[in-house]
Formats: C-alpha cells, structure tokens, sequence
C-alpha cells in the first residue's frame, strides 16, 4: 500500500487535503502533523470508510505544541507524551488501520522549531539512562496498544554531522544499528520498525555506516517505510527517482509506503506513486 504522507502540506488542513485529494482518486494517507484543528478526530472518521488512514507520531496536533519524545525527564513532556501516544492509539483503532508509529527519543529536549534542523546546544541526557527509559515508556505504552489490536511502529531518527560535531556525540537514539538492536531486543512483540530511507542516508553518511547492511540487518523488525530522497547531508524530503539507491532493499511484504515529499501539485503526487507502484511491483 502507497501513502501520502499529510505532514508537509504546510498551512493545509488535514481535512482540506483528505477532501482534495480522495475526489482525484487518492486512497491511502499516512497522517502526520499538520495544523491543530479542533474535532479533527470527528472530521477525519468519515474518511476512513473509503480510505487507508495511517496514524503517525505528532498526529493529531494538540493545540499546544510540545515535542513528543519518550525519554524525556521533562515533566511536562513526560505527562503530556502518554496522552498524545494514548489518544494516537485509540485513533488507529478506530480508523481500523491499527497501526500507531512515532520516532524514537532524543536525549535532549529541542524546540519545535529546531526538529528536521540544526539543533541549539543543550546538555545530553546520559544515554544509558535515557535508552532504558525510552524501552520502558515503549512497553508500556505497548501493553496498552495490544489491548486494542494495535502494533506500535518506531520511526528511525537522523543525525546530521552539524548535529554531531554541536553535541560532541549523537543526541538521539536510534540513528544505527546498535541502537536498534537494543530497542527491539528489549520491547513487547507488537513492537517494529519504521524505516525512514532518508534519515537513513544522511545518518549512514554522518556516522560512516553502510545504509544497505543497515536494512538487511534490520528486516525482520520492518513493517512500513518512509520514502523521500536527498543528498546525504539534510533530509529534505525531495521526490523518489527511478535511480533512487533503496528500491531492491525494500521488503515487498510490509503494511505501507508513505511517500513523506514536499509536494507541489496533484499530477506530481500522482506521478510519484506510479513510479513507486511500478518499481515495487516490477
């Protein structure tokens, strides 16, 4: 199943681009962000009875923003992230989709308005900690969503070497290998991954690993992709090409494809997720 992803559609309503985008014969949405609308919940559910609508991470906005990370020692963040992930889950299940994914933590608390960017300089979490933290908020935010049929999907993080150099060392988790097999070494078995490609290339590339070794070693956890390119430095969610360096790694049998690109119009999106049927079908 091929997704759009709803995140990007910067000063759209989510509402706005189900009503668009569904009468051009767009079915599958993988919903991300966007702006806060009040009963988006309510709005949304006729949508689903035509339509794949996928629950991702930030979705639905709250009206007051924060970041949603699990391993934070942030009192606020850490009573309002259970809420957000609760609400997420219960969402999913209504939509039928069943499926709730959200990026893994982060050993420090930035901004809204730093996350996809260079980070301001802030003292790390230690690490150690943090990760089991983030194992424990996993898990029991999984016991929860097993009751409802739910799987929980961790979306992979990316590092850039602007980052890295700021910090002295990684200030997010789950940017290799390592770290993975750790996480899902140690949570509940509704417990996989979301594999963003693209923050994959640029952490590959700022942490000198092989991004291919990385997602064969990584395919049994796999069970939906994020699709976008970029150059290795930024993720800048560009649109896939034919050449893009992923396509023969992917695994044919997972629950979706969401193409998470800086759309421009509705014959690019169209274009792209002929391109990506074509390729993975091929």
């Amino acid at each position: 199943m091929i997704c759009i992803s709803t995140g990007l559609f910067k000063d759209i309503k989510t509402t706005s681009i189900l009503k668009k985008l569904s009468k051009k014969g767009i079915k599958n949405y993988e919903l991300s962000a966007g702006n806060f609308e009040k009963n988006i919940q309510k709005k949304i559910l006729p949508f689903s009875k035509n339509n794949n609508l996928f629950v991702h991470n930030y979705f639905p906005r709250p009206k007051k923003d924060f970041i949603l990370n699990l391993c934070s020692s942030n009192k606020i963040i850490k009573k309002r992230r259970f809420y957000h992930v609760i609400k997420g889950i219960n969402l999913s299940s209504r939509l039928g989709t069943n499926v709730f994914s959200f990026h893994a933590g982060f050993l420090i608390d930035p901004k809204i308005h730093e996350i996809g960017k260079n980070f301001k300089y802030k003292k790390l979490r230690n690490k150690k900690t943090a990760l089991k933290d983030f194992i424990k908020n996993v898990n029991k935010l999984a016991i929860y969503a097993k009751k409802k049929g739910v799987l929980l999907l961790i979306e992979n993080n990316v590092i850039t070497k602007k980052n890295l150099i700021k910090f002295k060392k990684n200030p997010l988790l789950m940017t290799d290998y390592k770290d993975v097999k750790k996480i899902m070494g140690q949570t509940l078995d509704n417990v996989y991954l979301l594999i963003d490609v693209a923050h994959l290339k640029v952490s590959s590339k700022t942490l000198g690993f092989c991004k291919i070794h990385f997602l064969k070693k990584c395919e049994r956890w796999i069970k939906a992709y994020h699709l976008s390119e970029n150059d290795g430095n930024f993720d800048t969610n560009d649109e896939v090409k034919r050449k893009s360096w992923f396509w023969k790694y992917l695994k044919k049998n997972v629950l979706y494809y969401s193409l998470e690109i800086k759309f421009r119009n509705i014959n690019q999106i169209k274009k792209q997720i002929t391109l990506t049927k074509n390729i993975l079908l091929s």
